[in-house]
C-alpha cells in the first residue's frame, strides 16, 4: 500500500512581532533664534532607511525627525526647532529567513519636547516597530492511495475548498509634487495616508491607482489653518502567478516623508514621499484529499491528522467615540486636534485601540495651550481568530469647546487580520499487516442489522470489512444516499 501526496506552494504567517524604543537628543538653539520659554507642542516623523532580514529577526534602521514649536519671551512670537535622532532596532520574528517577506510599519507612539534652559531643548519619541513575516512553504496533501489486488483496498477521497495565500511582494512607492498653496503661514505639522481608489487584478499583475493625502496645518497670525492636498499616484505590481479571479489585498506604508513651506511670491508645498505597498493574494483552490483508508484483507491502521491550513482573513469594526477633556484652563476654542492610535487585542479577543489626541485651544485670554487627552475604544464582538494583528485608526474628527472643556467625537475604526482555522482532516500514515488475515464471515453471506445515529455506508462497510459498492448494490442505494437510523442494511461478504 502506497499514499499518493502532492504539494502545493503557499505561505504561512508568523505571529506578528513588535519592538519599541525610546531616542533622546540634546538640541541647542541656534544663534539666530532668540531665547525660548515654552514649548507649545512638538511634532515627529519617522524615516525608515533601510530594513534587513536576518535569521529570526528584521534590522529596522531610521531617523526621528521631530520639530517643538516654542514661544520666544515675547508672547505673541513663535520659533520652531528641529532635530534629527538616528535609531536602529532588532525585532526578533521567530522563523524568519532571508528569503522571507518582511511588512514593516513603523510608528511614533509619543514625542515630547522640555525646555532644559532657553537655549537648550531636551527632544524624546518613542517608536514602534511591528513585523509580519510571510513564510514561503510547501502545503502537502494526501490525495489518494494504491494497493495490489491481493490488499484490495478501500479509500475515502473527498475533494475540499482551501483559502491559500499563493503570492506576497512588495513594491516601492513613490509620489512628489510642488504645491502651490497661497499664503498661508507656518506648517506646524503634517499627517500623510495613502489612500487607494482603484485596483485590478490582472494575469501576473495587480494595478493600484490611489492619492497621497497630505493633510496639514499651518500657523498663521496666531491662528490655524487645516489644509488636504492630493499627489495621485499609479503603480504595477508584478506577481508570477496572479491569476483573474485572486482576492488581492494591498496594505500601504509611509517609509519617508520631505513636506516643505516653499516661501516667496508664490507659496508653495514640496512634497516627497516614498512608500512601501505590501500586495497579499488568496485563492479559493480545490484539493482532492484522502480522508480514510482501510483493507478488507488484511489488519489496517490509520492515523489521520489536520491539514495545517489556516485562512488569512480581515475584520473591520466602526465604533463611534464620543469623550470630554478638562483642559489646565477653559478652552474658548479648538485650534487643531491630532491624533495617534495603536491597536491591541483584549482578553476576550475583542479590537480595541488606545487613542491619543493632542489638542491646540485657545483660552478667554486669547493664549494658545496645548492639552493631551488619550482614551481606550473597544469593539463589541470577539474576533474568532488566531495571531491577531489589529490596527487603529478613526474617521469624522471634531473637537469642540464645551462650557471650557472640549468635547471629542470620532468613529474610531479597527482593522484586524489573523488566521481562522479550516478544519480538513487526511490521512498522513497508514500500516498494513501483511502477515495476519482479517476475520470476516465467508463470502456469501448476509448481515442484517440496523442502521445507528451518525453512521454512514463507509462507517458500516469499514467496520465489517465489506466494500461500500457492495453494501450499495445490496441495498439498491446511490453513492450520495443518506442513512437514516433504524433502517435496516444488509452487509454483503464476498471473500
Amino acid at each position: 500500500m502506497e499514499l499518493i501526496q502532492n504539494s502545493y506552494e503557499k505561505y504561512t504567517v508568523l505571529p506578528q512581532s513588535e519592538q519599541q524604543k525610546e531616542v533622546s537628543l540634546e538640541v541647542i538653539v541656534p544663534d539666530t533664534q532668540a531665547d525660548v520659554y515654552s514649548v507649545l507642542t512638538s511634532f515627529a516623523v519617522c524615516q525608515v532607511k533601510q530594513k534587513t532580514l536576518r535569521q529570526d529577526c528584521v534590522m529596522v534602521e531610521g531617523t526621528v525627525e521631530l520639530e517643538a514649536f516654542c514661544q520666544e519671551e515675547e508672547e505673541d512670537r513663535w520659533q520652531t526647532i528641529r532635530g534629527s535622532m538616528p535609531f536602529t532596532m532588532e525585532v526578533e520574528a521567530t522563523g524568519c529567513r532571508e528569503d522571507s517577506v518582511a511588512q514593516l510599519r513603523v510608528e511614533i507612539l509619543r514625542c515630547d519636547a522640555q525646555i532644559r534652559n532657553p537655549r537648550k531643548l531636551q527632544l524624546q519619541a518613542q517608536v514602534a516597530a511591528y513585523v509580519q513575516v510571510y513564510q514561503k512553504e510547501s502545503l502537502v496533501v494526501t490525495e489518494t492511495a494504491t494497493g495490489s489486488t491481493e490488499e484490495d483496498i478501500q479509500i475515502l477521497c473527498d475533494t475540499v475548498e482551501l483559502d491559500l495565500i499563493r503570492m506576497v511582494t512588495e513594491k516601492k512607492l513613490v509620489a512628489a509634487d510642488e504645491l502651490q498653496i497661497g499664503s498661508v503661514g507656518r506648517l506646524l505639522h503634517y499627517h500623510v495616508d495613502w489612500k487607494q481608489e482603484e485596483q485590478r487584478v490582472l494575469s501576473g499583475k495587480v494595478m493600484l491607482r490611489g492619492s497621497a493625502c497630505i493633510q496639514t496645518v499651518f500657523f498663521w497670525e496666531g491662528q490655524l489653518r487645516q489644509q488636504e492636498y492630493q499627489i495621485p499616484f499609479s503603480q504595477v505590481v508584478e506577481c508570477e502567478g496572479l491569476e483573474p479571479g485572486d482576492n488581492v489585498t494591498a496594505d500601504y506604508q509611509l517609509l519617508q516623508s520631505q513636506v516643505t513651506l516653499l516661501e516667496g511670491d508664490s507659496p508653495a508645498l514640496s512634497c516627497s514621499l516614498t512608500g512601501c505597498v505590501t500586495a497579499c493574494a488568496t485563492r479559493r483552490t480545490r484539493l482532492p484529499v484522502l480522508r480514510d483508508i482501510y483493507s478488507t484483507r488484511f489488519p489496517t491502521v490509520c492515523q489521520c491528522s489536520q491539514l495545517d491550513c489556516p485562512a488569512w482573513k480581515i475584520f473591520e469594526e466602526a465604533v463611534p467615540v464620543e469623550d470630554v477633556c478638562q483642559p489646565q484652563e477653559a478652552a474658548v476654542s479648538v485650534m487643531d486636534c491630532r491624533m495617534r492610535a495603536r491597536g491591541f487585542v483584549d482578553d476576550r479577543g475583542c479590537m480595541g485601540g488606545i487613542y491619543s489626541i493632542r489638542l491646540l485651544y485657545c483660552c478667554a485670554a486669547g493664549r494658545l495651550h496645548c492639552a493631551e487627552h488619550t482614551m481606550k475604544v473597544v469593539g463589541q464582538d470577539a474576533v474568532n481568530a488566531v495571531q491577531l494583528a489589529v490596527r487603529a485608526g478613526w474617521q469624522t474628527v471634531s473637537a469642540q469647546a464645551d462650557n471650557g472643556a472640549i468635547r471629542i467625537r470620532f468613529t474610531a475604526v479597527l482593522k484586524g487580520r489573523g488566521l481562522v482555522e479550516q478544519p480538513c482532516v487526511q490521512v498522513s500514515r497508514c500500516t498494513l499487516d501483511g502477515e495476519k488475515r482479517r476475520a470476516v464471515p465467508p463470502a456469501g453471506t448476509l448481515v442484517l442489522r440496523a442502521v445507528e445515529e451518525q453512521e454512514t455506508v463507509w462507517s458500516i462497510a469499514k467496520q465489517y470489512g465489506s466494500r461500500t459498492q457492495q453494501i450499495l448494490a445490496a441495498n439498491n442505494l446511490e453513492a450520495s444516499a443518506r442513512l437514516v437510523p433504524g433502517q435496516l442494511m444488509m452487509i454483503p461478504f464476498s471473500g
